[in-house]
């Protein structure tokens, strides 16, 4: 059996304020993430919401990462989805627990899509 994703939800407590407040620098962080963990960059989409906060996803070859931000909170919400086996999630997620300043993150693995190796042929 292998799975045909890898779901990291990655819940970041406690973080830098000012770390949650701009658009381009945390594209500029998840992007830097998505190169550390292996994957290749095809696209990217940020919004600053009002008062405060982003939404963002990065389009990777191999599926996409997504954050959001609470900046009320000192709290971003970050999920990486990605197939193949040469994804490494721990680069990028510890770039990103520095990057946000998280003092206290939360790191889940889940496997989505089991198969059989017999169900290719």
């Amino acid at each position: 059996m292998y799975a045909l994703l890898d779901l990291v939800l990655i819940d970041l407590y406690e973080c830098d304020h000012e770390s949650l407040l701009d658009a381009g620098k945390i594209r500029e962080g998840m992007i830097g993430a998505a190169k550390l963990m292996g994957a290749e960059v095809v696209g990217h989409s940020f919004h600053t919401f009002k008062p405060w906060g982003v939404s963002g996803t990065v389009t990777i070859a191999e599926s996409h990462l997504a954050v959001h931000t609470w900046p009320e909170y000192g709290f971003a919400a970050v999920t990486f989805e990605t197939c193949g086996q040469r994804m490494d999630h721990r680069r990028a997620y510890r770039h990103l627990i520095e990057f946000f300043g998280s003092k206290s993150p939360k790191i889940t693995l889940q496997k989505r899509g089991f198969m059989d190796s017999s169900e290719r042929e």
